[in-house]
């Protein structure tokens, strides 16, 4: 079974998350699927279709150097401190300003940053830039800033189709339609700068964007996907048709430390983008939790519907047929139960009681096989890391536990595995407050984690993505920095 990777919003974080993408293709982890939204887009397209700077290099290394390169995204602190603003990602909207930042920029993005007098003087020219753009910015505009100019510098969209091709990766970026009144994905064949802002046109900061419905012919205005939904997870079923079992989700905006006192006006402005994504992100979660239980029972009531021919002709191989089926919904419910132990062990103890209760013939069966749950929830609430290892390990005799010692479809049946790139779970306590800054400092100790962040998740769920890639993920051999 395949694995799916959603990359979702938080424009601030992206660090996180190109450092644990870096890790993950690094220890061999591939995708079968590919759903951007937000800043989750800047990371898939960097990863899916970075731009050559160096003809000689591979794609593979190509998109290692620039998921590498977002550690440096950030404006020196000391410049930051007096205008703590990222006017390199944001710059001024008008038509004479865009003209202005195409020329500037291919110069300002150029010059190194490998030392602190580098950083000094290409943020402060660019800083300079900025003051010296001309723009058309008034009451009247839609927005702020325009369309991220820099795009097209970073990702070579010509290349996004052959590349993800390749190995038939589905790439997905989502937006909203005003005229449609929801959500549209674009696809991996179709899309290109202009898809990329309509897409990323999140309300204030950037201007609605018109696209053409290549159908109709009628233009139709678009806004960021993640405004309305910060994780795309599932959009037009795509994980449920390619029938991937494993979804790795980056989700930055379902945190809560994200909500907090704003230390001055700007803080104050981002925090108020970022607090209703949190719970957007929270709901987007359940939503598709409840639609792949639902998916779920779908797939045993066709099951079903298959076999019950069988109940006029063959009797007893009806009721084996059936009581498969029993097992694997009662090996779904387990999962489900054991899921809890990640992220709420109260709830998780209380569970397991019940499900016990609920199954005391599969309890004997688990006894047999020397599983106790009630084990499980000890460990949850001591290690909760040691416990995930476990869990995914033992995945395996949970299933013969619960259905036998057998390798069938109903055995291996579709499962979908939701797994948390664990980001808060290795951030540190007094970097919360600044969490969201974009100053050097913090985006290149972002990136640092993220990529600690993706070495542990790798080691933590081994066995899970062993079993979804069908072959042993690596272990990355030297230190991210110390490649060339």
């Amino acid at each position: 079974m395949p694995i799916g990777l959603v990359l979702g919003g938080g424009a601030p974080n992206l660090p996180l998350m190109t450092g644990a993408l870096l890790a993950l293709d690094e220890a061999g982890i591939d995708f079968k699927v590919i759903t951007t939204t937000g800043a989750g887009m800047v990371v898939g397209l960097l990863y899916a279709a970075p731009r050559k700077q160096d003809p000689g290099l591979s794609w593979k290394k190509t998109r290692r150097a620039a998921l590498r390169a977002t550690r440096d995204w950030g404006i020196d602190d000391a410049i930051y401190e007096m205008v703590p603003v990222n006017y390199k990602i944001f710059q001024k909207p008008g038509a004479m300003a865009r003209a202005f930042s195409n020329a500037t920029n291919p110069f300002l993005w150029s010059i190194p940053r490998e030392s602190r007098r580098q950083r000094l003087l290409g943020d402060g020219l660019a800083l300079m830039a900025t003051m010296m753009s001309p723009t058309n910015l008034n009451p009247r505009s839609q927005g702020l800033c325009q369309p991220p100019p820099w795009i097209e510098m970073l990702v070579d969209f010509n290349s996004l189709e052959p590349n993800m091709a390749s190995n038939d990766t589905k790439f997905r970026l989502s937006a909203y339609c005003i005229e449609d009144g929801e959500e549209k994905t674009f696809h991996r064949h179709e899309i290109t700068a202009e898809h990329f802002k309509a897409a990323l046109a999140m309300p204030f900061i950037y201007a609605p964007y018109h696209l053409t419905d290549p159908e109709s012919g009628e233009k139709k205005t678009y806004l960021e996907g993640s405004a309305f939904n910060t994780l795309a997870l599932n959009p037009e079923d795509v994980m449920v048709e390619n029938d991937v079992d494993t979804v790795i989700f980056f989700d930055i905006m379902g945190n809560r430390h994200l909500i907090g006192e704003p230390r001055w006006l700007i803080d104050a402005w981002g925090k108020s983008i970022i607090a209703p994504l949190t719970r957007l992100a929270e709901q987007g979660l359940k939503t598709f939790k409840d639609g792949r239980e639902l998916h779920q029972r779908e797939r045993e009531i066709e099951e079903l519907e298959k076999i019950l021919d069988l109940a006029d002709t063959d009797w007893e191989k009806f009721k084996l047929r059936r009581d498969d089926i029993k097992k694997k919904r009662d090996f779904h419910d387990l999962v489900n139960v054991l899921g809890l132990g990640e992220h709420d062990v109260d709830e998780f103890e209380e569970c397991v009681n019940e499900f016990l209760k609920a199954n005391p013939e599969l309890e004997l069966e688990l006894e047999n096989k020397r599983i106790n749950l009630k084990d499980y929830v000890g460990l949850a609430k001591r290690d909760p890391e040691r416990f995930r290892e476990i869990r995914y390990k033992h995945m395996r005799a949970f299933e013969e536990a619960v259905m036998g010692d057998r390798d069938d479809d109903l055995a291996h049946s579709s499962r979908t595995e939701l797994l948390r790139m664990p980001f808060r779970d290795h951030i540190p306590e007094d970097r919360w407050p600044e969490v969201l800054d974009w100053t050097y400092s913090n985006m290149s100790k972002l990136f640092d984690i993220g990529v600690e962040t993706g070495r542990a998740f790798v080691e933590t769920h081994r066995a899970r993505l062993e079993r979804s890639m069908g072959k042993p993920p690596k272990t990355p051999r030297e230190p991210v920095a110390a490649e060339a």
